[in-house]
């Protein structure tokens, strides 16, 4: 049989490749070139206007003494942990509530019900905590005053008190139900067979032995996808920042992506600013590729042969 060519392959899938065309154009056009126009510029003194200034690495020796940028490297990680953890086990949490429902109907009406709220942008979710969270009339301070661990008619700001204002944003948006993740552990759940359910309940299998020891394990490729894709969400994430607090109080709800953005578009550093960014690219590229490879191992790579 004689071998083809790659011009001759390129020739015989013409057609196919003229319909790839577009969207490979638009994919370098408007994800590639950004990128590497923003890694090639960290490379500069820029105010986004004039001439550019090569200046080589000097943004990066500035960056790594910049105290406001090293905390906030520290603010992202308090603030990145519980909401992972929050983001990957809750919606597992009332996956499970619903996928053990007995009644059919109101397994149905959960299913939309989880949905629902995905109606409203997030932004409008935000505002609405933001009204939760109104010094001394808002619903939270009530409740805090109601279980102790507020004064009766003490008043705190929360989103600018620095005592408060981390562990306010962490339990922003709860009960923390995410429709899609959701659907997608209830989607896991119903692949698994009936079979085994019914052959765990006639071991004896309870119901909470079960989720331990056949739900979780056959969920693990799931799991992982919310990591890794949680993972790097947190670590670009500010739109907390943009909505909530401004950075504030002072410096404290600083992360490096709102640092990057106050950069760019208040203070017209852009070149330092593509070197906050380059740097989280390359710290998130690690991370990701750390967690990655790490999850092949142990009980995930079992998961990973199933996916």
């Amino acid at each position: 049989m004689v071998k083809k060519s790659l011009l001759q392959k390129i020739k015989k899938g013409r057609l196919a490749y003229l319909f790839i065309l577009p969207l490979m154009l638009g994919t370098i056009g408007f994800c590639y070139y950004p990128a590497i126009s923003g890694i090639i510029t960290s490379l500069f003194k820029w105010d986004g206007t004039g001439v550019k200034e090569f200046i080589g690495f000097n943004n990066y020796k500035e960056l790594f003494s910049d105290e406001i940028f090293l905390n906030s490297i520290w603010t992202m990680i308090i603030l990145l942990v519980p909401r992972l953890f929050i983001g990957v086990f809750m919606p597992l949490l009332f996956a499970e509530l619903i996928f053990n429902t007995k009644n059919k109907k109101l397994q149905s009406f959960y299913r939309v019900a989880v949905l629902i709220p995905m109606i409203a942008p997030g932004v409008v979710g935000m505002l609405i905590w933001k009204n939760i969270f109104e010094p001394g009339s808002g619903l939270y301070a009530k409740l805090l005053e109601g279980i102790g661990l507020l004064q009766k008619g003490q008043i705190v700001d929360f989103l600018n008190d620095p005592d408060w204002v981390i562990s306010t944003i962490i339990i922003l948006g709860f009960p923390w139900t995410n429709g899609t993740s959701i659907l997608i552990y209830i989607s896991g759940l119903n692949a698994m067979s009936d079979e085994v359910i019914e052959a765990s309940q006639l071991d004896g299998c309870g119901t909470f032995k079960r989720i331990f020891k056949i739900d979780f394990p056959l969920l693990l490729g799931q799991i992982r996808y919310f990591f890794i894709f949680g993972l790097i969400g947190l670590l670009q994430d500010y739109g907390i920042q943009i909505v909530l607090t401004n950075g504030g109080p002072g410096y404290s709800t600083y992360v490096p992506g709102w640092y990057m953005y106050k950069l760019a578009f208040s203070n017209g550093r852009y070149g330092y600013a593509c070197a906050i960014g380059t740097t989280l690219f390359v710290v998130i590229f690690t991370i990701t590729f750390i967690a990655f490879k790490a999850m092949k191992y142990g009980p995930f790579a079992k998961a990973g042969e199933n996916e």
